[in-house]
């Protein structure tokens, strides 16, 4: 079972290129996700996206590695532009359009060099019916259990219907050196198919719960277009760039 923080990833990487939809929320949204330890509670990191009708901004409080070899502190999706920039807390940051990711993958290793990928994609998907209001939003509770992992092993996930965020493309095919920015224990057709937004996620080991993921905040109101800009100072460069510098620094 991969830890909360995990999904959060998956589901914003897939939303890398969306499409602006007229009834898109816009604002800040604030996740705060924990670790368990025999049931001590440790926060662990704390995301926000800032999202407007043409970009998605994804802040966090660490560096996150993308497929193995790229540490980011942050994620600028530039959906008027089709690509999205990766901060990496340096004077340089790495712009990828749609058409790099398999080239990317491919160079860095998470790709499949255009061999089909053998995916075992077996989830128990519940709706329980219970609901709650979490942060003023109504809220469902799901629970997903991989059917090739112990019982004890499943996460417990409250979504909301109530923020309306375009997913675009996703539902689109990627090839297969692709879907390997997609979780294969957590199925994300309620999230980009049927337009859910996770709000709270729990992920249980043997019976115990083991880390977490929620909203802290949501504030819907316009966001400052220099929010959603690259910093300034920053030298953006394409993935061909970013390559050769990184062959030269070795």
């Amino acid at each position: 079972m991969k830890k909360a923080t995990y999904y959060l990833s998956a589901m914003l990487m897939a939303a890398c290129f969306t499409q602006p939809a007229a009834a898109q929320f816009e604002g800040e949204i604030t996740y705060q996700s924990y670790d368990y330890t025999e049931g001590d509670e440790e926060k662990s990191d704390m995301f926000k996206l800032f999202i407007t009708p043409d970009r998605i901004l994804l802040q966090g409080e660490k560096k996150y590695n993308f497929m193995e070899s790229l540490k980011t502190e942050g994620v600028l999706v530039r959906l008027d532009s089709q690509d999205f920039v990766f901060l990496t807390g340096g004077n340089d940051a790495l712009k990828i359009a749609k058409t790099d990711i398999t080239s990317l993958m491919n160079m860095f290793g998470g790709g499949t060099n255009g061999q089909p990928v053998e995916r075992e994609y077996d989830v128990e998907q519940i709706r329980t019916g219970e609901t709650q209001t979490i942060k003023g939003y109504q809220s469902e509770k799901f629970v997903f259990r991989d059917e090739s992992n112990p019982e004890g092993n499943y996460s417990e996930v409250w979504m909301t219907k109530e923020i309306e965020v375009n997913w675009g493309m996703l539902a689109e095919p990627w090839g297969s050196s692709t879907e390997a920015l997609v979780s294969d224990d957590f199925p994300m057709d309620l999230i980009f198919k049927e337009h859910y937004f996770p709000l709270r996620l729990e992920a249980y080991k043997e019976g115990t719960l083991t880390s977490a993921l929620e909203v802290t905040d949501i504030e819907e109101a316009p966001i400052a277009a220099s929010k959603v800009q690259v910093p300034s100072g920053i030298r953006v460069l394409s993935m061909q760039e970013y390559l050769f510098q990184k062959m030269n620094n070795r």
